[in-house]
């Protein structure tokens, strides 16, 4: 008996069809809750430490990584909703670090650079 030739990857490449992502619900704050924790405690040390170096460099990939499990969370959406609880949690602190989380998220999928006026 001879085993059936499905395991070849030119013929899995032309049967899937590309699909269109379903759209998700907007990410609740307490989904973006452990990543809005997260980001206030970096923006802490950076506001504490030293602003150059290799402190600076290991926070701004800190930022950078919680960005993109916003993005991986629930997209732009998320990475609003992120944006809207950092802002609220300290406002007279709101806009520097509104500039270091848009210095470190530059680039990701999904992120739209923002003044901060409209956060």
């Amino acid at each position: 008996m001879k085993r059936p030739r499905t395991t070849s990857f030119a013929a899995s490449a032309t049967s899937q069809a590309p699909q269109a992502e379903p759209e998700q619900p907007p990410p609740t704050w307490r989904e973006v809750a452990p990543i809005v924790a997260g980001l206030v405690t970096t923006l802490e040390a950076i506001e504490t430490g030293p602003k150059a170096g290799p402190a600076m460099r290991v926070h701004r990939s800190d930022l950078r990584r919680h960005g993109e499990a916003a993005a991986a969370l629930g997209g732009s959406e998320a990475l609003s909703a992120v944006l809207h609880q950092v802002a609220e949690a300290d406002p007279a602190r709101a806009e520097r670090r509104l500039a270091f989380i848009q210095e470190a998220w530059a680039g990701l999928p999904g992120w739209q650079p923002r003044a901060p006026a409209d956060v």
